[in-house]
């Protein structure tokens, strides 16, 4: 028996008419994200004006700057890029104001004595 191997020339798929480099279904995935992420850190920013700043902050603070990235790298849900802003601003004040606090109780404590 004769085993034939054809030489058959490979060429990729071509790319997206859009313009991306990404397909459509990669950007709809992270376009996904993206929603889910900036509504998480915002909630994030959100608690941690109000209960515990350090972890809240941070979880809002990364949620965010992902949510940033991914907008910036697949150029999908432009509009969710002030949600995310608005969760690193918030992240950001609930720090501030949880270390005014502690300066606060410091003092307080300080003055007591």
């Amino acid at each position: 028996m004769q085993e034939e191997n054809p030489q058959q020339e490979w060429t990729p798929p071509p790319p997206p008419d859009d313009g991306s480099i990404f397909s459509a279904g990669t950007r709809d995935l992270y376009a996904q994200q993206i929603r889910s992420g900036s509504i998480k850190a915002l909630v994030f920013g959100i608690l941690c004006i109000f209960c515990c700043p350090p972890i809240f902050a941070y979880f809002a603070f990364t949620t965010a700057d992902e949510v940033l990235t991914n907008i910036d790298i697949y150029q999908v849900e432009e509009g969710r890029r002030g949600l995310a802003q608005a969760a690193k601003v918030l992240s950001i004040i609930g720090i501030v104001l949880w270390v005014i606090g502690l300066i606060i109780r410091v003092a307080g404590l300080a003055a007591t004595r």
